[in-house]
């Protein structure tokens, strides 16, 4: 009874904690992002293609309270080289609010809010007991003190949307919920292409489950597609049919993750590789004096504690970590298909699952050393005390 009193109070003191951090890090980011009244990066493209789409697909032509942006083509520009869920939400709040700096980022910052809560509760689910508290509450601390997460959440670019779906994905599949898990993993496919390569991980959990290849198949592809589509459909409208969205936007989009020219290859400063990422080398400008930057020491600690998932043979450790190599690796595939223009606002697709694994790998080791310790002081005081009662059967 008192164990159980404990963990029930250490579990209510974890969540007012984490409602604390969670109203600190909302505060700063009103104080940060509210006052910049302008295009921040790459707000360019997505806030003005989610205002095209409102305008020329579902004939929304909320008020423009703020310009279009000067590049070239912009008043007519739907952004189809990536899926549309993130610009379907920006769009939400600019017909709630007209088109302006604050509307078009309030959907960042919720999302950026979401992501702690479910950060915590995967930690704390899957370290369990009262340490799973406490690794909730790291990783959700992780998550606030990352700058990738933070800058991305704070403007309203594709990446904080891909990673929030991706990371509630994993906690469901995690969950063992698999048609939850296949449906955010579609909301996932459908904010931006860089999540498609997690097809594998969740092929490979999914079979522990569903030993059919056809169920697996569903579970992992055919549900997720399917919501892609699904969600695709005013596109696919707009550009006359499915032909003609498998055209304009879906292979296009392809080509486009596979070659140069998302920056002049002059602008050195600005790209990064994927390995120049785990040094925090060229991170990315996006104005008013903000940086994309990563996290060398939790680049390093994921790949540290990475071999600890398999020396315990946890599978769902196992799974967390390699769905974050796999992304990462899905970016060293396209910079060797010829895309050399690849920035460090990348890590934010895959940050979320690193700053939960970080510190849940390290708890579930202390618990097999402590788990391993005891036994073999259990069977030390066994085979000294032959006569014990525990040993009398």
């Amino acid at each position: 009874m008192l164990k159980e009193f404990i963990i029930k109070k250490s579990k209510l003191l974890s969540e007012i904690a984490l409602a604390v951090m969670i109203f600190l890090y909302t505060y700063f980011t009103v104080i940060t992002f509210a006052p910049i009244n302008g295009y921040v990066g790459d707000e360019v493209w997505y806030p003005s293609a989610a205002y095209n789409i409102l305008k020329f697909i579902f004939h929304i032509t909320p008020p423009m309270y703020y310009p279009y942006p000067q590049e070239s083509n912009i008043q007519t520009y739907i952004n189809p080289e990536h899926p549309p869920l993130a610009k379907y939400i920006m769009a939400i709040f600019i017909v709630l609010f007209g088109y302006k700096p604050l509307a078009w980022r309030l959907g960042s910052w919720i999302i950026g809010d979401l992501m702690i809560i479910v950060g915590f509760l995967l930690a704390r689910k899957l370290v369990g007991g009262e340490l799973g508290n406490i690794a909730g509450l790291v990783a959700a601390m992780l998550i606030i003190l990352s700058p990738n997460l933070w800058l991305l959440h704070g403007i309203a670019m594709l990446d904080i949307y891909v990673s929030f779906f991706i990371l509630l994905s994993i906690y469901f599949l995690l969950s063992d919920n698999l048609l939850l898990a296949s449906i955010t993993l579609g909301l996932a496919f459908a904010s931006k292409e860089s999540a498609f390569p997690l097809i594998f991980p969740f092929l490979y959990y999914i079979g522990e489950f569903k030993k059919s290849p056809i169920q697996r198949a569903v579970y992992s592809m055919g549900i997720p597609a399917t919501v892609y589509a699904i969600l695709s459909i005013p596109i696919m409208i707009y550009f006359d049919g499915i032909s003609g969205w498998i055209h304009n936007s879906f292979l296009y989009m392809l080509g486009w993750d596979a070659t140069n020219g998302h920056i002049s290859l002059t602008a050195i400063d600005q790209i990064s590789t994927p390995w120049d990422w785990f040094l925090d080398i060229h991170p990315f400008y996006v104005g008013y004096n903000f940086y994309a930057s990563t996290n060398p020491f939790i680049m390093w600690a994921w790949v540290v504690t990475t071999p600890l998932a398999f020396i315990i043979r946890d599978l769902k450790s196992i799974i967390l970590t390699i769905s974050a190599w796999t992304i990462w690796l899905s970016f060293c595939v396209v910079y060797i298909l010829g895309n050399h223009t690849l920035f460090s606002f990348y890590v934010t697709d895959f940050a979320g699952i690193i700053n939960v694994y970080v510190p849940v790998s390290i708890f579930k080791f202390y618990r097999w050393i402590s788990t391993r310790r005891s036994e073999k002081v259990n069977n030390f005081v066994k085979q000294d005390n032959p006569g014990s009662p525990s040993n009398v059967s």
